[in-house]
């Protein structure tokens, strides 16, 4: 009867201290399964953000086709803009399964070691949409500064025409030519806000086309005198209107760039976040 009792007991001790020695932590077999889980799981959210990355790619590459094309002002930047306006809603499903992708790493993570750091915020697919009505909104004013810049150009043209029709004698050419230069730079002048250095060359190009003004106003009440000093004034300004055009060249290039710069880097981050949070999940997806 002694040795019958003592069995159970021996067995009870032994299934006793084996429970004891798994408290604290999973055994050999869990350790492994969470590891897998975790394996398998950070290959699926790298594959995902590899697949959003790829979606965005044509994106980001006509957002800066049209941000060239603002500076530019040859071809409207609107179209590409909203081409990339396009591309960037049309990855939102891919954004979505990312986003699920690395929540289910996250959760894993967690289940392997409470301990665990989270990982970084996964693109969310909300900010997608936003930057998308960015660009959408961009593409409207990209067009409208595009425009000032042919407008800038064709002050120069006008003015060009305007004094070869005068010393052609054909005064009704001229007055068209610098009504047109006239035009074109109120057009400029309405431009708002202003970059720094456009100032400079609205004064200059403004004193140039009065002394167009002037010339052809006293060749027409026959003031030969008058018609001379409005020349003389006009040549005067040869020397400012180099230092206006350079100051055209840097505002357009700064005020153009500022049409679409917020929109383009929070598309071009996008991508800087995507490796980031890839080379993580990479870091994290061993045992």
């Amino acid at each position: 009867m002694i040795g019958r009792r003592s069995l159970p007991f021996g067995v009870a001790a032994v299934a006793l201290i084996v429970v004891v020695m798994n408290v604290g932590g999973p055994g050999p077999e869990a350790a492994l399964a969470a590891d897998r889980l975790v394996a398998e799981r950070a290959a699926s959210t790298d594959a995902a953000l590899a697949s959003l990355a790829e979606g965005l790619q044509p994106a980001l590459d006509a957002a800066r086709q049209g941000g060239a094309r603002v500076v530019a002002g040859d071809v409207p930047p609107g179209p590409a803009l909203l081409e990339a306006a396009d591309l960037v809603t049309a990855v939102g499903d891919a954004a979505v399964e990312a986003h699920a992708a690395c929540a289910d790493l996250a959760a894993a993570l967690r289940a392997r070691s409470e301990a665990a750091a989270p990982l970084a915020p996964c693109p969310d697919p909300a900010t997608l949409t936003s930057i998308a009505g960015q660009l959408g909104s961009t593409a409207s004013a990209g067009d409208a500064f595009a425009d000032v810049r042919r407008h800038a150009e064709h002050v120069t043209v006008a003015l060009d025409a305007a004094l070869d029709a005068l010393d052609a004698g054909d005064l009704e050419t001229a007055a068209s030519a610098v009504g047109e230069a006239r035009a074109d730079h109120d057009a400029v002048a309405a431009l708002e806000p202003k970059p720094v250095t456009l100032p400079v060359w609205i004064e200059t190009t403004n004193e140039m086309i009065r002394a167009v003004e002037r010339v052809i106003a006293a060749t027409r009440a026959g003031d030969e005198a008058a018609a001379v000093d409005a020349a003389d004034d006009f040549a005067a300004l040869a020397d400012e209107g180099v230092t206006a055009d350079r100051a055209l060249r840097i505002a357009i290039g700064e005020g153009g760039s500022a049409v679409t710069s917020a929109a383009l880097e929070r598309l071009a981050g996008l991508f800087g976040a995507i490796d980031d949070l890839r080379a993580a999940v990479a870091a994290r997806g061993g045992p």
